[in-house]
């Protein structure tokens, strides 16, 4: 992946219609998660249907977009979550391969210890 992961990955809990553009997407992220598009950091967006995910992220050229569509399964439930969330690159990896990473009631990730 083009991906540098020493930057930071943002879960957004809100379902997303994956129409959504480039331009609609970083509106998201500048408005509603309030970060900056143009830092690395690359944001994560799952259709209500869980059959696909979009991410988007500047590479330091340009806005790159992702989408990836699942011929079987769905991608992890979203409606505990409550907020925008921080992964790793390995949680990121589980959820695009169809994976869960844990939550706790509230939706808090569970960290393991090491």
């Amino acid at each position: 992946m083009i991906f540098d992961p020493k930057y930071p990955i943002y879960l957004f809990h809100e379902y997303t219609d994956m129409r959504k553009g480039h331009n609609t997407l970083s509106f998201i992220v500048i408005n509603k998660i309030k970060k900056e598009i143009m830092t690395g950091s690359l944001f994560l967006f799952v259709a209500k249907n869980r059959k696909a995910a979009k991410a988007i992220f500047f590479d330091g050229n340009g806005l790159v977009l992702i989408h990836k569509k699942l011929e079987r399964g769905r991608f992890m439930s979203f409606d505990r979550i409550s907020e925008v969330t921080e992964i790793n690159s390995n949680e990121l990896n589980l959820i695009l391969n169809g994976g869960q990473i844990p939550l706790s009631k509230s939706g808090k990730k569970i960290l393991r210890k090491r």
